[in-house]
């Protein structure tokens, strides 16, 4: 009973991952379980975390006692002070409660919440990042949704609710006709995310200007069988109608590398999340434009543009970083709601 654990939390709109693991983080003490993302009611997500809680303690002969601290990583937005996510697009429900579910099933415990892009780049910064990159970091996933996380002059920018860096819903197109699964026309997230790839790729279908024989034949036909996925495969064998969406997908990330560097002016901006998968065509393009005609989009000196090593895991990680910071009285989470 001596030994303690802290507790990682990362809720995405596809997936959800638990991870377990000693103060230290060393990766070989690290313990991850995942499992879709239930949208049932708005209980789903605390009684899956739970669930997968619960079986990690059994599996690994934990007592929820050594548990020193639970860090709740999800997409926003959030609210910190009420424990709960607020108008969440891609989560099915308005309200999704999360600390107080949680707190019934795992009392005493500290649970922290946080945005899972704001803990994402704790976890950049802890695992990966070079030194000269720890003070000025962004961090952008690319999957389901767009989401951000900053740290500027080494603190973590969170706003008044735990919702700075909201970046997916920056409007890059205001005279867009599509709508972002929060309400508003033309945020970043409808043109480069991947539920924005796949609705544009609908909607351009229906129109039927540009030839989509090359995708139609990748999905045998079944228009309900594309996703990104498939979009970004067509647009390797040349299909033209995915290759613009492709192109449309590249441009809006420039758009708001651009906008991140013009306000934040940090040193690395870090990309992870699904659409990841197919960096070859997606990152090159990015690095080229910010290292040869970078005043296109920013009026800083550019950042450099890498992709975390860690993936998928890079949310829960960061929300044991959050955990483990919290604890040790980090500096970089001086001034915030924790």
């Amino acid at each position: 009973m001596s030994q303690k654990f802290i507790v990682g939390v990362d809720i995405g709109g596809t997936w959800i991952r638990v991870a377990i693991c000693t103060p230290d983080l060393k990766d070989k003490n690290i313990k991850i379980k995942i499992t879709e993302t239930l949208k049932e009611n708005k209980y789903s997500i605390s009684n899956s975390v739970c669930k997968l809680l619960s079986e990690l303690l059994s599996e690994n002969n934990i007592k929820s006692e050594q548990i020193i601290g639970i860090g709740l990583a999800m997409a926003g937005p959030i609210d910190i002070i009420k424990g709960e996510g607020f108008n969440n697009p891609n989560l099915g429900f308005r309200i999704v409660p999360l600390k107080g579910p949680i707190e019934e099933k795992f009392p005493g415990i500290p649970i922290y919440l946080i945005n899972d892009c704001n803990a994402a780049v704790l976890g950049v910064q802890y695992f990966e990042a070079d030194d000269d990159e720890k003070e000025n970091l962004v961090y952008i996933t690319v999957s389901t949704g767009v989401g951000g996380g900053a740290i500027c002059n080494g603190h973590l920018l969170l706003g008044k609710e735990g919702n700075a860096v909201e970046i997916g819903h920056g409007i890059v197109e205001p005279k867009s006709t599509i709508q972002c699964n929060c309400g508003a026309y033309g945020c970043w997230e409808v043109y480069s995310s991947g539920t924005g790839v796949k609705l544009r790729t609908f909607k351009a279908l229906n129109n039927r200007k540009l030839n989509a024989d090359i995708l139609l034949r990748i999905v045998n036909g079944n228009k309900s069988k594309i996703t990104a996925k498939e979009v970004f495969q067509a647009a390797r064998e040349g299909d033209k109608l995915s290759k613009k969406i492709v192109e449309e997908c590249i441009f809006y990330c420039k758009v708001g590398i651009g906008m991140i560097n013009n306000y934040y002016d940090v040193s690395t901006i870090y990309f992870g999340g699904a659409m990841m998968n197919d960096e070859e065509q997606i990152i090159p393009p990015l690095i080229e434009q910010f290292e040869k005609d970078p005043i296109k989009f920013t009026i800083n000196h550019p950042p450099k543009i890498k992709i975390t090593k860690y993936r998928d895991e890079i949310g829960v990680r960061g929300a044991l970083t959050l955990v483990k910071y919290k604890i040790e009285n980090n500096p970089i989470l001086e001034g915030t709601l924790f």
